[in-house]
């Protein structure tokens, strides 16, 4: 198969929801927001039909016993078969079992390829595929449009989102966020301190985000799982020109290339007042980054990478 052939693409998510606010956030951003830029490029692409033959078979985010037997039933309707996975199975951590790592290995091992979003899960990858393909977390430029304007980082409405578990790691900075911080997330976490609380939706998403002035996103970096997570969320403040503060993941120091309003907490030992500082003096300008992570853009490169 060339590049340049149109392909017939199946595209297979483990969830009968297509609605944005339902599903996995993985399962939106490295599946269903891919279709309309695939077909753009005149690929005819499915999502979960198996009544169909493909040229290529993509599975999203099964990492168990069923997702083995998946793949292996994808085998007999597809020329090729890849899996993409947005978090690091291929060993264990707080976030996955023994079983999933036998079976995310075993998965590696039986597909054509491998597609992930930052190149600390594309290592674990290498050790049981030959084909690893790096495609960090894209952004639909028209939803996440226009770019905020007059921010006021004297003063700034902080802004953090995500799954409210993981929210936690905010009370380590307390005081440096009570009163003025807002939270976006699917219900409203404990905190230890006043926050307001913003219901995560698709559709306002973006606006919700243009009502912050900094983008404040902290975490521990100390296992495979949080170290080697995609860049996303901080993809989003940088895509509308927010500036951010942040723990240095890979993934965010490999942003900061096309974005240089993002400070990170370990060049600053730990000091958001210094940090916040430093960022007055930074370019939010989101053009470079908007480019850099544009939907359009990948979906030309997966279709290449599947098509080789």
């Amino acid at each position: 198969m060339s590049a340049a052939k149109c392909l017939r693409i199946g595209l297979f998510v483990p969830t009968p929801y297509r609605d944005y606010n339902r599903v996995q956030s993985a399962i939106w951003i490295r599946a269903l927001q891919m279709i309309e830029p695939l077909r753009a490029q005149g690929h005819q692409v499915y999502l979960n039909n198996p009544l169909l033959r493909y040229d290529v078979a993509i599975y999203h985010r099964g990492m168990m016993r069923k997702s083995l037997v998946f793949m292996h039933l994808l085998r007999r309707i597809a020329k090729r078969v890849y899996w993409d996975t947005c978090v690091d199975y291929f060993d264990e951590h707080e976030a996955s079992s023994a079983l999933q790592v036998r079976c995310s290995r075993a998965i590696a091992a039986l597909a054509d390829g491998v597609c992930v979003p930052s190149e600390g899960i594309a290592v674990g990858a290498r050790r049981y595929s030959r084909n690893v393909f790096v495609m960090p977390d894209p952004i639909d430029l028209a939803h996440f449009a226009p770019a905020r304007q007059g921010v006021n980082l004297d003063q700034p409405v902080i802004g953090w989102s995500g799954v409210a578990v993981k929210a936690g790691f905010l009370n380590q900075h307390a005081a440096f966020l009570d009163g003025r911080c807002r939270v976006i997330c699917e219900r409203p976490p404990k905190l230890d301190f006043a926050y307001d609380f913003v219901s995560w939706r698709h559709a306002s998403f973006p606006e919700e985000l243009r009502r912050c002035d900094l983008g404040f996103l902290p975490r521990a970096l100390d296992t495979s799982y949080t170290v080697n997570n995609s860049s996303f969320k901080a993809l989003v403040f940088a895509a509308l020109g927010i500036p951010i503060i942040a723990n240095a993941l890979p993934s965010y120091r490999a942003m900061a290339q096309y974005y240089p309003a993002i400070a990170f907490l370990e060049d600053f030992g730990g000091d958001t007042a210094d940090a916040l500082i430093w960022l007055k003096t930074r370019n939010a300008d989101p053009t470079q980054v908007r480019a850099a992570y544009d939907k359009a853009l990948w979906a030309r490169r997966l279709a290449h990478w599947v098509a080789a």
